[in-house]
């Protein structure tokens, strides 16, 4: 449950100037362009650059998909007529017993069994985090700590099934009489289904109510939840992947099975953020991010059928293999904003050391040369926003190709781009690339109502592109950003009429201006900013912003708050017109 200003705060950065980074720590990524991706991206591609060495990669093994074997049903045997009843003599009374009171019905035991599990602990999360950070679990006994055993069923409708455990505290000042958990998969935008079979508040039985239209469950708590009391919340769940991709959607292919991949995003019932506004239950339109969630704890225990490995948020701690040979991934991510996992049998991986962060860089056959550009701007980006925004503070980051209709798609601890850069053509890696790793902030480490304010997370990482490009001192490509996917793209809104202002929920844009004016006229704010308080106080501004909620949700009034505790420059009329249009 969210807050505008999160009780566990860090200082921003000592430093208050932005550097070029050493070159010697850089490579220049070569670029591959494709005609699908527009100006920006041809002119990228004809910009000098280095060539990495390549290597074929192995041979792939196929994916094995696990059928289970079909049942043989035995037909009943056929009806035979009853006797006929005998009657009664006349002179007989029939004595009619005294009815006993039944006992309540029990309900049948789940299949799966209730995880026994000390949510207490958060020392497996030590694990996940880069010593420096080590203790920033034990600084957040509050966020929500999930337990999840899910399995991982192939056939004509993938599917999964589990049971998850929940320690929720209420971080609130006023008590709670219910819980809202959202069930991504069902959204238009997923193309998927889900939903809870069963719940247990505190070990007892409870109903629920399926709400908007069957995308969110409601659990009332009969006897209320007090501000900074805990309950313990268990619910039986499944889901049902798509087949195909849903392009011009949230989803746009990031939910489902499509090319041999399982695309494992919100696929388990997440608690709802409860804010300024009470329960926050806005929904998505069809198209952009749907996720707004608190920071949490993650401990996923995921089984695969053979032949089948498992790409996810946070570390990987363990892998046991059962006699028909599935796999039960043990997995734990936090703090983190939800967790998400790929599944697949095709890809191969190369590794990176930066900054003491494990890189894996995640290909198909014949992606190889693909995949190191991927790496190269990933790696660069990190070393480049762990100094702008601080430290990045998890041991591993992956990217991994997928096939969806968008450029990409973040996640906590890892980056997802489109699976159609994976070839000779090559695609657009120099701005997704950079792009989603910002998003390991403005997503992620710093929360943000996404539905909502679409512009605080997606400005912010388009134009952090921008910024990585200035401090890698490449100015062809830093005038690429400014000149052809800011400028250009805004003023084709206004000439074509479909100009508005960036701040606005998902819902009140449409297909046809929300590209020019979230990815581009959003970032033209950013540089107003600059551009009017200098570089030292923006700068300065932004690690205090990223600094200030980390592991918190942010809203658009606390980052021009932030503004303006680092400058006395009035900004309000820059404000006014590029984010409210006024």
């Amino acid at each position: 449950m969210g807050s505008a200003t999160p009780a566990h705060r860090q200082s921003p950065q000592d430093s208050n100037s932005i550097r070029p980074i050493e070159q010697r720590r850089l490579r220049r990524p070569r670029l591959l362009s494709s005609p699908l991706y527009g100006i920006a991206f041809l002119l990228a591609a004809a910009l000098a650059a280095c060539e990495t060495e390549q290597t074929p990669p192995a041979d792939e093994p196929d994916v094995v998909i696990f059928t289970p074997a079909p049942t043989t049903t035995t037909a009943p045997p056929s009806p035979t007529s009853p006797p006929t009843p005998t009657s009664p003599p006349a002179t007989a009374t029939v004595a009619l017993p005294t009815p006993t009171p039944l006992p309540p019905p029990t309900p049948d035991p789940p299949a799966v069994p209730t995880p026994e599990v000390d949510l207490t602990d958060y020392t497996v999360f030590r694990q996940t985090l880069l010593e420096a950070h080590a203790d920033d679990a034990a600084r957040l006994p509050g966020a929500p700590h999930y337990y999840i055993q899910a399995r991982l069923l192939s056939g004509e409708v993938p599917a999964l099934v589990g049971v998850q455990r929940i320690r929720i505290t209420n971080q609130e000042q006023t008590s709670l009489n219910e819980l809202i958990f959202w069930l991504y998969p069902k959204l238009p935008a997923y193309n998927g289904t889900a939903e809870v079979s069963r719940a247990l508040v505190d070990g007892q039985i409870v109903g629920f109510e399926e709400i908007l239209d069957g995308a969110a469950v409601r659990i009332p708590l009969a006897n209320g939840l007090a501000a900074g009391a805990i309950v313990d919340v268990t619910l039986w769940f499944s889901a049902t992947l798509p087949t195909q991709v849903a392009a011009g959607t949230a989803g746009a292919g990031l939910f489902g099975f499509v090319d041999g991949v399982y695309d494992l995003a919100g696929f388990y019932p997440t608690l709802a953020v409860y804010d300024h506004e009470g329960w926050n239950l806005e929904t998505a339109a069809g198209f952009g991010d749907s996720l707004f969630a608190d920071i949490g704890f993650y401990q996923v225990e995921l089984t695969v059928p053979p032949g089948l490995s498992v790409v996810a948020s946070g570390s990987t701690l363990s892998q046991l293999t059962d006699d028909n040979g599935a796999t039960t991934w043990s997995i734990a991510a936090g703090p983190v904003r939800s967790f998400y996992a790929a599944v697949t049998g095709r890809w191969l991986a190369i590794s990176e050391d930066v900054d003491g962060v494990l890189v894996n860089a995640y290909y198909p056959d014949g992606g190889l040369s693909s995949a190191q550009t991927a790496m190269d701007f990933t790696t660069n980006s990190l070393r480049v926003f762990n100094r702008l925004f601080g430290p990045y503070p998890y041991r591993e980051l992956d990217v991994v190709p997928l096939p969806t209709t968008a450029f990409g798609m973040e996640y906590a601890g890892l980056l997802a781009l489109a699976g159609g850069f994976y070839t000779e053509a090559g695609g657009a890696f120099a701005i997704a690339a950079p792009h989603e790793v910002a998003h390991q902030w403005f997503f992620n480490l710093i929360g943000n109502d996404q539905p909502d304010e679409p512009w605080l997370d997606e400005s912010f990482a388009n134009y952090a592109v921008y910024l990585y490009y200035e401090a890698v001192d490449w100015p062809q490509m830093q005038n690429a950003m400014l000149e052809n996917i800011f400028r250009y793209r805004y003023n084709a809104a206004r000439n074509l009429g479909i100009d508005r202002p960036v701040s606005g929920a998902v819902i009140e844009f449409d297909q046809s201006n929300y590209i020019n004016i979230i990815y581009s006229k959003g970032p033209l704010f950013f540089h107003a900013v600059r551009e009017r308080i200098g570089d030292e106080a923006f700068f300065a501004a932004l690690r205090d912003y990223a600094g200030r909620h980390r592991y918190g949700i942010a809203y658009a009034d606390d980052l021009f708050a932030a503004f303006r505790r680092h400058t006395d420059t009035p900004i309000d009329d820059l404000i006014a017109f590029w984010i409210f249009g006024e």
